[in-house]
């Protein structure tokens, strides 16, 4: 019973034992932190002893996006510490945090087996070796190594002690994989002046690259940085030859413009090329970072600087990388297809009105003592005239049209004297036409929108107020709105001249309305839409039919009904409004100079002849003005056919 209690007491502990350390996430955000608060942060997640040495001192900033676990935030800590110039040395229970050039007189981790952990916390690793001669290796491996680092060889046991970073201590353990070899190898450092040691030993390794990396003569190139100095791990026969290949590539470049070269671009906008090839360059560095070599589209870094005073890129780039920029910079700098987009705006609208009636009145003056008896019939129109605005006002109140009245005198009624009118007939017909043509046309290059506004700004009384905490201050708040025609286009060119359009057309004007009606009224009408069209058709892109009919009888009951007779009791009032509006459309591809010349010179001239046409009238003491257009500013087409014609006229004349 005892051995199945050890059993289960220590299977518990197995388990315990198993379960990681670091079980929660961590997130890290710090802008400027005080580095003892960042030690205070990890010592309360990680519950470690820190022991702060006085001369820690500075700020910290990590941007940390998503949690991470405990486990990396600790050596993210121990990363913090390291660029800060400390590092964290056990001792017991308790980590000392001191500058990193007495941490290696400190005790810490001490370990002579496996391999060195990913980490930047300081530990002293015993290197055993096996073929190579420790005391040869430490000049090799001394530049390799921070100089607050320590690096002896113990000769009697071939052995190397170093005290460093985990994390610099498991490349040096890389590199003595590749030199502590049985076969002979020779290792060789060249620091280099102007090449890259990354790029250089990615050339030496392609260049004499094996695929078994360990065959007897293969060759091994490393880049160390900072410092760049390109380590090279060979047959000792094979070192010159490469010490011959690096001098021969270690070259300074040619002090001309092959690296930098500045391009003036003749119809593109250059901020907006430099952003199109800045993100390719982007996107290639993230091909390169996960694929390698696979998806490199540039040998070198390249970087493009747009310089818009001039419009002109500034770039650099190796020289094999250079004509392949300049090749996509000869794409993006085209000359773009522009289009001119003429629009039609016919509107014709058209009123008719009818007003036929007879008035009867029959009264006496109101002066006496004795009972009068009046009445009569009164039929008002939709201007509000009548037989009563008549008698108050014979000339202006009887209304327009033909009005025929029959009166007796006039009439005194409270203070006020009335014409006696005892019938009064009106008759009246109106007609009205509108025929409104707006030709707005808009020129715009492909894919750029474009706007034309042809109207007035009007005002729109939206509040006002007379008192203000009862003190006078009256005020009025005015909101201004553009009402007129709108035409604003976006086209896109497609394939076989055919044209895509984003069009929004407006049509607005003023028909009346007053502050005390609450404000001005508007009559809106809008297209909004997308269409295709041929080059050079006409399209339509929308209309309005609209009829208003509006019939007003009024008569007296009974007497109105009576066949010919009843004309005499009635009134009559029809009007008809009808309104018809249709838009049209087309637009033209301008492919060169020579069609944006000739749709100026015949714009040109259609205004030339409205313009400079005679107007009728005047006298001989006021003459009429002659109008001509300038002839600074006449198209480059019409001169040159004025100078066609004056030639022809010459040489037919013979001279």
């Amino acid at each position: 019973m005892q051995k199945i209690n050890k059993m289960r007491v220590g299977l518990l502990a197995m388990l315990l034992l198993s379960q990681p350390a670091w079980a929660q996430d961590v997130t890290m955000n710090f802008k400027n932190a005080d580095i003892r608060a960042f030690v205070e942060f990890v010592s309360g997640f990680s519950g470690k002893n820190f022991l702060m040495d006085n001369r820690v001192k500075g700020n910290v900033t990590i941007v940390s996006p998503t949690p991470i676990s405990e486990e990396d935030a600790y050596n993210v800590f121990l990363s913090v510490l390291e660029v800060n110039g400390f590092a964290a040395v056990e001792s017991g229970s308790v980590i000392k945090i001191v500058p990193r050039a007495e941490s290696k007189q400190k005790s810490g981790n001490v370990s002579d087996k496996g391999k060195a952990p990913d980490t930047d916390e300081m530990m002293t690793q015993v290197l055993r070796l096996k073929y190579a001669d420790a005391q040869q290796l430490v000049a090799l491996l001394r530049p390799l190594i921070s100089p607050n680092s320590h690096l002896v060889a113990y000769p009697r046991g071939n052995m190397l002690l170093l005290t460093d970073s985990a994390s610099n201590i498991r490349r040096i353990q890389d590199v003595l994989r590749l030199v502590d070899r049985q076969d002979a190898v020779g290792v060789q450092m060249f620091p280099l002046e102007h090449a890259s040691a990354d790029k250089l030993a990615t050339t030496i390794s392609g260049l004499y690259g094996s695929t078994n990396p360990n065959a007897p003569n293969a060759i091994k190139a490393l880049a160390h940085q900072p410092g760049n100095v390109l380590i090279v791990v060979a047959e000792p026969q094979m070192l010159n030859e490469v010490a011959e290949v690096v001098k021969s590539l270690d070259i300074k470049p040619k002090p001309d413009s092959s690296r930098l070269q500045v391009r003036y671009l003749k119809h593109s906008d250059a901020t907006d090329v430099a952003k199109v090839l800045n993100e390719l360059l982007g996107g290639a560095s993230q091909v390169t970072a996960t694929q390698g070599t696979k998806g490199v589209l540039f040998s070198g870094d390249v970087k493009v600087v747009s310089e818009p005073a001039t419009n002109a890129l500034l770039i650099t780039a190796d020289p094999s990388d250079m004509t392949a920029v300049n090749g996509l910079v000869d794409k993006l700098d085209v000359r773009r297809l522009q289009v001119l987009v003429e629009a039609l705006i016919v509107e014709v609208s058209a009123g008719t009105g009818e007003q036929l009636g007879v008035e009867w009145r029959s009264a006496d003056n109101f002066t006496g003592d004795s009972a009068n008896v009046f009445g009569g019939t009164t039929f008002a129109n939709s201007a509000g005239q009548s037989i009563n605005t008549a008698a108050a006002n014979p000339f202006s109140g009887a209304g327009s049209g033909l009005v025929v009245g029959v009166a007796k005198g006039t009439i005194s009624l409270a203070g006020q004297t009335f014409l006696n009118l005892g019938a009064l007939a009106r008759a009246l017909s109106t007609q009205s036409d509108n025929n409104v043509l707006s030709t707005p046309n808009l020129l715009t290059m492909d894919n750029e929108e474009a706007e034309i506004i042809v109207g007035q700004n009007v005002p729109f009384l939206t509040g006002q107020s007379a008192t203000s905490g009862g003190v006078t201050n009256p005020f009025q708040t005015i909101e201004r709105k553009d009402v007129g025609l709108t035409l604003r286009v976006k086209p896109q060119i497609s394939e076989g001249d055919t044209v895509r359009l984003e069009i929004y057309q407006e049509i607005s004007s003023v028909v009346g309305g007053t502050a005390a009606e609450g404000g001005l009224i508007t009559n809106k009408r809008s297209i909004k839409t997308v269409i295709l069209a041929n080059d050079g058709g006409m399209i339509v892109l929308g209309g309005l039919m609209r009829d208003d009919v509006t019939v007003r009888n009024s008569r007296v009951p009974c007497l109105g009904a009576i066949p010919i007779f009843g004309e005499a009791f009635k009134f009559s009032e029809n009007t008809t409004n009808k309104t018809n509006l249709m838009v049209f459309l087309r637009p033209h591809i301008v492919k060169n100079a020579s069609d944006i010349q000739s749709i100026t010179s015949g714009k040109y001239n259609n205004i030339k002849g409205l313009y400079e046409k005679p107007i009728e009238g005047g006298s001989i003491l006021l003459p009429l003005p002659v109008q001509e257009m300038p002839e600074n500013l006449r198209p480059a087409d019409d001169l040159k056919l004025e100078e066609n014609i004056d030639t022809q006229a010459v040489q037919s004349s013979g001279l």
